[in-house]
């Protein structure tokens, strides 16, 4: 009777559609004390909704003792379903191509985070087959519209996270996907995954984010400094409104929307070319797109500059913004420090790609100067902002708190 119960439960396990446990109440009463022999055999395990919102799905290792799993076998608790154990599976020696499906078939748990060299997202970048949708911690992948009736490899990746080694930090990043979004793709897709897999999985942690958010279930409210630099320049532009002068930047961004430059985010690989494509894309999104006619229209207590130099020559966006603010606004702080010299910083790396050759290189060293870059940039924007709330009426623009307090923006 053993037999057939344990075979009853690995048979369900393996030819359903999700890896899905053998509910309890499709067996007698009178197996009940052979299921409990089971379980101190280390051949089934129990899950119920005593343990978890869904047990018909493996989705997280639990830690629950032997007792505790024969008790809702013996009480017939609610929803009580019957897994093969990951020893008795590995025993079985079942072989497949597919190595993520393999981990399934093992009993490993569905939303068990598997980690993968950063590179393996290049390949989606680099190819118009597919769409990459990055936000803050966690991005998807999936095939763009117009291939989708193709013949190609399904490889949609509903959610990877964005991961860190323990003991650097924010130094190497890595990619982590669910176990079960692997082993749902096709076997080359698999196996493309599979040459990136990382074989010291025990040294990297998931993003809190993305564990808090897609397993916990909590509620996020940390902000990427991405999207506070954009939501800054709305506010900007809020309070240029009601100072009566044209709005500071002559495109703004929504940071939930996808609008924007698809480079304006972190670097996953770190090259020279993934580098300057993001210096490009900062310049585009913050100096470039200044508007030199703010400086240009005098308003109620504000003053104007002109247009040209003493020598008839046009004058830069940065250079008139520079003589704005010292002539509107009284500070001891150093302007041109705080504000115009990172705005510049950004115009001279960006000038690098645009009016030069130059070498590709892998240095993991621009991680850190990319995120100083967005450091400088968010400081100097926000010091735009707070300057300007200084204006009579700009005290009452409504913004998200967040910005207010300055807290929970987050460098990824």
């Amino acid at each position: 009777m053993k037999s057939k119960i344990l075979k009853q439960v690995t048979d369900y396990y393996l030819n359903s559609r999700d890896f899905n446990g053998f509910p309890l109440y499709k067996f007698d009463n009178n197996c009940t004390d052979f299921i409990c022999q089971l379980i101190d055999d280390d051949n089934i395990e129990v899950l119920s909704s005593a343990f978890v919102i869904n047990p018909h799905i493996k989705a997280l290792r639990l830690e629950t003792s032997k007792k505790e799993q024969k008790d809702e076998v013996i009480n017939n608790g609610d929803s009580v379903v019957l897994y093969p154990t990951e020893i008795y599976l590995k025993s079985l020696n079942i072989n497949t191509e597919k190595p993520f499906t393999k981990m399934l078939i093992e009993g490993h748990e569905q939303l068990k985070i598997i980690f993968f060299n950063v590179e393996i997202l290049e390949t989606y970048f680099q190819d118009p087959r597919y769409k990459v949708f990055w936000s803050d911690y966690r991005g998807s992948i999936i095939i763009s519209d117009e291939f989708y009736d193709e013949n190609i490899d399904n490889e949609y990746i509903r959610d990877f996270g964005l991961d860190y080694h323990k003991k650097r930090l924010y130094e190497e990043r890595v990619v982590g996907v669910f176990l079960g979004d692997l082993a749902d793709l096709s076997l080359n897709a698999q196996l493309k995954w599979k040459i990136n897999y990382i074989t010291s999985q025990q040294d990297y942690i998931i993003n809190d984010g993305f564990y808090k958010n897609l397993i916990l279930g909590e509620w996020i409210d940390e902000v990427s400094i991405y999207s506070a630099v954009l939501d800054e320049m709305i506010v900007i532009n809020m309070m240029c409104d009601n100072m009566g002068i044209p709005y500071l930047f002559n495109k703004t961004y929504d940071s939930h929307s996808y609008d924007k430059p698809d480079d304006y985010r972190i670097m996953f690989l770190p090259t020279l070319k993934n580098y300057y494509s993001f210096m490009q894309a900062l310049e585009k999104i913050i100096v470039h797109n200044i508007n030199y006619k703010t400086f240009t229209t005098a308003s109620r207590f504000i003053r104007s500059v002109e247009r040209k130099d003493d020598k008839g020559c046009l004058k830069g966006s940065l250079l008139m913004m520079s003589e704005w603010l010292k002539q509107n606004i009284r500070t001891n702080e150093d302007i041109d420090e705080l504000i115009i010299s990172p705005l510049r910083t950004i115009r001279k790396i960006r000038q690098v790609p645009a009016h030069e050759i130059y070498s590709n290189q892998y240095d993991k060293s621009l991680y850190k100067k990319q995120n100083k870059i967005l450091l400088d940039t968010y400081k100097a924007i926000r010091s735009i902002r707070l300057f300007f709330a200084n204006y009579p009426g700009n005290e009452n623009t409504k913004m998200p708190e967040y910005l207010v307090t300055g807290e929970n923006i987050r460098v990824y």
